[in-house]
């Protein structure tokens, strides 16, 4: 959006409720100045957030006089937090921190029902027209998207059934009783607001209904623990200034996984819970050390792995599979061997011991997910990748882009990646992001010095890009090819370091030959759309395929008719690290793909179809297939 259209007021506003009252009765300045600069003096563009009792308290009273001092207004949970855990003696500049940085995200009326978020870079979505209700892409998750737009909308995971299958919006659950709610000073935490949704709110008399597991559960597990699905941990903020004094934060590392905690918090409202889910929050006892040293003295007065509510709620899980995915599954539960040494005295009461882990179940239903066709030679990790580089026939492939790569790759790997290396066709030839010719392809595949009869290890950060290349090696015709477990950070993690030697490969001869049937074309995928043997898999993110957004080169947004959405995020961990073929597998079946279907995966562009390639047939289908045009395309020549 260019800077005009952000600051654009449509006619249509004028006849509006708003437009009546006047610039002037909500943002001040002088109308009657014929001047630029007299009209605007003392005009004030953020009214809501200066002045919200004038600007909107006039006419909406009630709500002002409570939202005014709400959770996103104050962010109240956070002062509370840091003076838990701050030498108060040096609150002062804990505070001048805490308002460079994590005031920064604080909201007001106008960025839930006029504009953007401040935070989110500000500007009008309909030309300063009021939405009753926010905008679920523009406002909600403009500020709440690294973790709960990403998880709701399946940038990180399957997506959340309440939209994928409900259509719900944030405001469906969260109402404006519990957004315009006044946070009391020193409130504990979110989950203490007294209007704070619950589960029970709509699920009602789970306890005493047919299912069996929830009469088991309710009162005792919170829901979150059996529904949701992997989600991100951060690990240690740290805050400062740039060269500019620009103000940033970055966390040291974002790790995908679960755990379950003792419910630590006895004074929470309506919580009865043994066992909650908990998530790592990335404060340290450095967080502030640009502005102060040793301001966190007292850090292990309160958890720093905290209670979650993960947006990616599924009524089936891989816990619900099975008790005894949780039933005596020491790793989901939080133990003192996932703590930094500084958290172990301030989460001891979130650790759950050995004798508090449910013990394993001696009689559970079998899940019958046949694993023997699975072909682990596909995947290799950083261990024998490191015991095998430089051996005769074992080469290495960086599927990370050229920036990446010159600042330092595995040794003795070579660049090849879906948008740089010229594997494919401009956005301006006929054919977008589809494939070149098949003797060009060769041709660039073997000017990095790699054979069909090679053993191909490929390694990206977090397997988008990795996986389209094993499909490209594959279709040219390569007879082993592999992905490298975890990435470039299961590399780092394992201990092993990076090289910034040049690598020179020696041009050979590829020798492959072509599999035409690793792709289809439009008119296969028209022809099968009504086949039962054959399943389309969907890549994108949630939105897209439920038509609520589209891909900028999209002629509309949409989906294929019959197509099954399955986000790649679901496939793959958040650093390219695998989940456990039995669990995709059953995640496969639950979707009603199994590996007698023919399996098409489809996209935007066909990278991400690409990259579900990969673990199609590392999961052991033999017959799987990549629409190579994919939506962008499909939608084009319709």
């Amino acid at each position: 959006m260019g800077p005009v259209e952000k600051v654009l007021v449509s006619g249509d506003f004028l006849e509006t409720d708003h437009g009546e009252v006047g610039c002037e009765n909500c943002h001040g300045g002088n109308p009657a100045d014929k001047t630029k600069a007299g009209a605007h003096k003392d005009f004030d563009p953020h009214p809501s957030i200066n002045n919200p009792e004038g600007a909107c308290g006039e006419c909406h009273e009630d709500i002002v006089s409570t939202a005014k001092d709400s959770l996103h207004a104050t962010l109240s949970t956070f002062t509370t937090v840091l003076k838990t855990r701050s030498d108060m003696n040096k609150w002062h500049e804990i505070d001048e921190a805490r308002k460079g940085h994590c005031a920064a995200c604080h909201t007001s009326c106008g960025g839930c029902h006029v504009s953007r978020p401040k935070f989110a870079k500000k500007g009008f979505i309909d030309g300063h027209m009021f939405q009753k209700r926010s905008d679920p892409f523009n406002q909600c998750t403009a500020c709440h998207g690294s973790r709960v737009g990403a998880e709701y909308y399946g940038s990180r995971g399957e997506g959340d059934v309440h939209v994928t299958k409900y259509d719900m919006d944030c405001v469906a659950c969260h109402p404006a009783e519990e957004m315009h709610a006044a946070a009391p000073e020193g409130l504990k935490g979110r989950y203490h607001l007294k209007e704070m949704v619950n589960c029970e709110d709509c699920h009602q008399d789970l306890k005493y209904g047919s299912v069996r597991d929830h009469n088991l559960h309710v009162g005792k597990v919170q829901c979150q623990v059996c529904h949701s699905q992997t989600y991100v941990n951060c690990y240690s903020c740290h805050t400062g200034k740039d060269d500019e004094g620009l103000r940033y934060f970055q966390n040291q590392k974002e790790v995908e996984g679960m755990k379950i905690g003792l419910n630590y918090d006895k004074d929470e409202p309506n919580q009865t819970n043994k066992y909650i889910l908990v998530r790592h929050e990335p404060t340290d006892p450095k967080l502030f050390d640009f502005y102060v040293k040793d301001a966190f003295t007292n850090f292990s007065n309160t958890p720093n792995w905290k209670r979650t509510s993960p947006h990616n709620i599924q009524r089936k899980t891989w816990q619900t599979a099975n008790c005894n995915n949780c039933h005596g599954n020491r790793e989901l539960f939080l133990d003192t061997k996932d703590l930094l040494d500084y958290e172990i005295e301030a989460n001891a009461k979130v650790v759950v011991p050995d004798n508090k882990v449910p013990k394993k179940r001696k009689k559970v239903m079998p899940l019958n997910i046949d694993t023997s066709k699975v072909r682990h030679n596909m995947v290799v990790d950083a261990k024998w990748l490191h015991d095998n580089i430089g051996k005769k026939g074992v080469k290495i492939v960086d599927a990370r882009g050229e920036g990446p790569y010159e600042k330092g790759h595995i040794k003795g790997a070579v660049p090849l990646d879906p948008i740089q290396s010229g594997l494919r066709h401009s956005w301006d030839d006929d054919f977008p992001m589809q494939l070149i010719a098949d003797n060009e392809l060769i041709e660039i595949i073997g000017e990095q010095g790699l054979k069909a009869d090679d053993h191909i290890v490929v390694y990206d950060k977090d397997g988008k890009n990795a996986g389209f290349i094993i499909w490209v090696l594959e279709y040219a015709g390569a007879t082993n090819v592999s992905y490298l477990d975890g990435g470039i950070e299961g590399w780092h993690e394992a201990g092993y370091h990076m090289s910034d030697e040049e690598v020179e490969p020696e041009e050979v001869a590829f020798g492959g030959t072509v599999n035409p049937g690793f792709t289809v074309d439009n008119d296969y995928v028209r022809a099968n759309l009504d086949n039962n043997m054959v399943k389309i898999i969907d890549s994108r993110i949630v939105s897209q395929a439920k038509g609520l957004a589209k891909h900028g080169q999209a002629a509309r947004a949409g989906r294929i008719p019959g197509s099954i959405n399955l986000p790649l995020s679901a496939l793959y961990m958040e650093n390219g690290a695998l989940k456990k073929p039995d669990e995709l597998l059953w995640m496969l079946k639950k979707n009603g793909i199994t590996p007698k279907h023919t399996v098409i995966t489809s996209c935007n562009t066909g990278q991400l179809a690409g990259s579900a390639y990969f673990m199609f047939r590392y999961l052991g289908f033999d017959d799987v297939r990549v629409h190579d045009a994919s939506w962008v395309n499909f939608c084009a020549v319709e």
